[in-house]
């Protein structure tokens, strides 16, 4: 055997084993199966950015408790310890010495102009307001995990779409192929039908590719990674119909203007941004400090006096004291504090304003987008309908040799575009049911409704 001949062997033995070996060792993603409300308390759970925002309400808590301790008094401790050496003492001193001091303090504020008060205050609206951007949050992570979920079911029923399309695609294939041989159909409709299988081989390789990224997609969603897929079980499309049926667009912006918890976070913001202003105001007032302090020490110069005697007895000193301080110019900064403040209450009030304006939108987009889902549901079915009887009809016509390949293949594209939309839009309508409830502001109360839908027997 020629080198040349060895080596092109030995390549095909060893790819030959590659192939044989790489599906058996190779060992299978765990599978995860997960309804909906599932699938949101995972991503609930896991998603980092819950995470951002339970630390942020965390720090709001912080925040509250450092605004308490202003009103407890402070308490300070020192110590220190000399050794004095003395190379050349003069007449008289008594050359080495030690000396111990020990000193404790405490002060605290009686007034500081109520700004103490307004802090707490300032802070309280701050863990009231990032407790509503948590709950907003939460459903916000339910909604992009809801999304991602359906998006799942979508590509998925696609999927079964464009391979019941390859499945036909290949069985007129071989109708074609035999009327081809009989002489009843001419080449070119042999020709035309193997293109078309082909362009439904790369539609079902389309839709595969579309499944596997809505898949990693969902991972992302639930705060999950890679190698886990995602089962998701099909939740009945229509469960949150009766729930939305004859929705009013006016009580829906009212209930959401109640429910929303990012309006009413920005509320509160706008009550701490007026606690801020009192704050800053307490610069105008006097402020009132209590002070105590105590004190001991010892000195080994004290001749005749032990340690014990010093510290308890001969050295120990307390005071207490009233210190008042009484503003006369502080170079405006109290005057500019409270100019910033207004202007942060002002900001807090405007964004408030844009957020119902906002509130309004989005209230009227989803309710119109939900709408629009009904009726194209309902128009997409019908066209379904209308599109299996057409292309039964040209099926039919086309054994018969009544009509031409061209007619047969516009009916098969038709259905299966129409298949297709018919999927879209049946779980269009969920996606806008929950769209509905996440712009009112009541999502966690809709995800309940969607237990798994159970299959025909």
């Amino acid at each position: 055997m020629k080198p040349m001949s060895r080596l092109l062997t030995l390549a095909v033995l060893l790819l030959g084993g590659a192939l044989t070996s790489g599906p058996a060792s190779a060992e299978a993603p765990p599978v995860l199966q997960l309804t909906l409300p599932g699938a949101v308390e995972m991503a609930l759970t896991g998603h980092p950015a819950m995470t951002l925002a339970r630390n942020r309400r965390e720090s709001a808590a912080v925040s509250v408790t450092a605004a308490r301790g202003a009103f407890l008094p402070d308490l300070q401790g020192s110590a220190g310890a000399v050794e004095r050496y003395a190379q050349q003492p003069p007449p008289g001193d008594g050359g080495d010495s030690r000396t111990l001091n020990l000193d404790l303090s405490s002060s605290l504020n009686l007034f500081n102009g109520f700004a103490d008060v307004a802090d707490l205050g300032a802070a309280r609206r701050r863990l009231d307001a990032a407790g509503g951007e948590l709950l907003r949050q939460q459903q916000t992570t339910a909604m992009n995990a809801a999304n991602a979920f359906i998006a799942v079911l979508t590509s998925r029923e696609l999927v079964t779409v464009a391979e019941e399309s390859l499945a036909r695609e290949k069985a007129l294939l071989e109708q074609v192929d035999a009327f081809y041989r009989a002489g009843s159909r001419s080449v070119t409709d042999f020709y035309r039908q193997q293109a078309a299988t082909a362009q439904a081989e790369l539609d079902l390789l389309d839709a595969r590719r579309n499944l596997e990224v809505a898949g990693l997609q969902l991972l992302q969603s639930l705060g999950m990674e890679p190698p886990l897929v995602v089962e998701p079980l099909s939740p009945d499309p229509f469960a949150l119909v009766a729930v939305l049926q004859g929705i009013d667009a006016g009580q829906t912006l009212a209930l959401a203007w109640e429910l929303r918890p990012d309006l009413l976070a920005g509320i509160r913001r706008i009550e701490g941004a007026e606690e801020e202003v009192r704050r800053a105001r307490g610069g105008y007032l006097p402020r009132l400090d209590l002070t105590a302090s105590a004190g001991t020490g010892y000195s080994s110069l004290s001749s005749g006096r032990n340690l014990n005697d010093q510290l308890t007895r001969d050295n120990g000193d307390a005071s207490v004291g009233l210190f008042l301080n009484v503003p006369i110019f502080d170079r405006f900064l109290t005057r500019t504090g409270v100019a910033q403040a207004r202007i942060g209450q002002s900001d807090a009030v405007a964004e408030v304003a844009r957020l119902r304006q906002q509130i309004g939108v989005e209230i009227g987009q989803a309710l119109a987008d939900y709408r629009r889902a009904e009726l194209q549901l309902t128009v997409s079915r019908a066209q379904l309908d209308y599109a299996r009887q057409a292309l039964d009809a040209a099926e039919a016509r086309y054994r018969v040799g009544a009509t031409n390949w061209i007619d047969l293949a516009d009916a098969r594209a038709t259905f299966v575009r129409a298949r297709g939309d018919e999927v879209r839009a049946r779980q269009g309508l969920l996606q806008q049911s929950l769209a509905v409830g996440y712009a009112r502001g009541d999502l966690e109360t809709l995800l309940p409704l969607l237990t798994p839908r159970k299959e025909k027997s």
